[in-house]
């Protein structure tokens, strides 16, 4: 494409410092034949020439060095820099390219499914941090996603927004305790623009026990609408165990699940409604949908070559057919950390116990 916009078949996750981790992983998962709904990333170069376009960049540098600990500089900081950079003129040069592309993407995707509506297909506008979605992935979920965007002029207005969501008090705080050089690397940020799943089902499946670290495991979580209230903890999933091996399910726990958001009536954003009482403690998942994604998710693990978390969706074509679209993977990292945790409990218990066997040698204990 250009400077400020690539197409996800244009990366690869070697990509990171280019379309932050998101957009590498949608990128790679795309060269390797993954389903992917289609999309591109706007670049991290169109917000560091957008800082750099005038002052703006000292502007914020001065607002962010606050007290870490004192929640009222934290959200005066956050006003402030959320204020200038929706209200700072974006770049002629910066504006044009992604109004190009997500153009190019809605005419693209009208053709494709014989749509006359050719400039205004629902998008998914997700950040794409550069410290996002690796091993470590300490920095995910902390800027904004916004679903069902539609119209060139609305797509821009949300990668603003999710430019600004690199100052939201808590990110601030996280960047504080870093030296300059981090704090900066930290603060690049790019923005996916990718195709919105119609999904009736969405959620995560783990190819590791995120409990246990078990790798001959598969665990999904699955509820109605889209992935969203699973992502955030609003609803409790129907939970299903699969083992590695056929792969075959060896256990589920089915929900109620009382809440899903789904596209706005007047078909821009979303809601979050009840589900009808009649849906509520359904499985949300066929046997053979259970199948789908376990078998996608196994090669996604092939792939990178490590335990997996990925976000899916499930649409249904008319015939009923469900087709799995991936919103993101990441590695797995919940079960890493309690690892970690667990043991520097266990480092710091035989240091204790250590310490006190030498001070009883020497007769100092009483």
């Amino acid at each position: 494409m250009g400077k400020y916009t690539k197409k996800f078949d244009e990366v690869r996750s070697t990509d990171r410092p280019l379309v932050g981790g998101k957009c590498a992983s949608l990128g790679e998962m795309v060269q390797a034949g993954l389903p992917v709904p289609d999309g591109f990333a706007v670049t991290i170069d169109a917000y560091e020439d957008f800082r750099d376009d005038s002052d703006l960049r000292a502007e914020l540098r001065g607002l962010v060095g606050v007290d870490p600990d004192s929640s009222k500089s934290l959200q005066d900081a956050h006003d402030q820099a959320v204020a200038l950079v929706l209200g700072r003129n974006l770049p002629a040069a910066i504006e044009d390219e992604i109004r190009e592309a997500y153009l190019a993407l809605s005419r693209e995707t009208a053709r494709r499914r014989g749509t006359g509506d050719t400039d205004r297909i629902p998008v998914a506008v997700r950040s794409s941090s550069v410290d996002e979605d690796g091993d470590a992935a300490s920095f995910a979920g902390q800027q904004e996603t916004y679903l069902w965007v539609v119209g060139a002029d609305d797509v821009i207005a949300k990668v603003r927004e999710c430019w600004a969501s690199l100052y939201t008090p808590q990110a601030i705080a996280y960047r504080a305790g870093m030296s300059e050089t981090d704090a900066a690397e930290a603060s690049k940020i790019s923005v996916a623009v990718q195709l919105m799943a119609d999904a009736d089902v969405a959620g995560v499946t783990f190819t590791v026990s995120p409990r246990t670290g078990d790798r001959s495991v598969i665990a999904i979580n699955a509820s109605w609408g889209l992935g969203q209230s699973v992502v955030s903890g609003e609803v409790t999933p129907d939970e299903y165990w699969l083992t590695k091996i056929g792969p075959a399910l060896t256990s589920s726990r089915i929900a109620s699940k009382e809440h899903e958001y789904v596209p706005a009536p007047d078909g821009t954003g979303v809601i979050f409604r009840e589900v009808e009482q009649a849906r509520r403690e359904v499985s949300c998942l066929s046997d053979g949908e259970l199948m789908q994604l376990a078998e996608i998710g196994l090669k996604v693990e092939e792939h990178y070559g490590c335990p997996q978390d990925i976000e899916w969706a499930l649409e249904h074509d008319s015939d009923g057919t469900s087709r799995v679209m991936l919103l993101q993977s990441r590695p797995e990292t919940n079960w890493k950390k309690r690892k970690e945790e667990k043991s520097k409990r266990t480092s710091s218990a035989t240091s204790n116990l250590l310490g006190f066997v030498s001070a009883a040698a020497k007769g100092q204990t009483r």
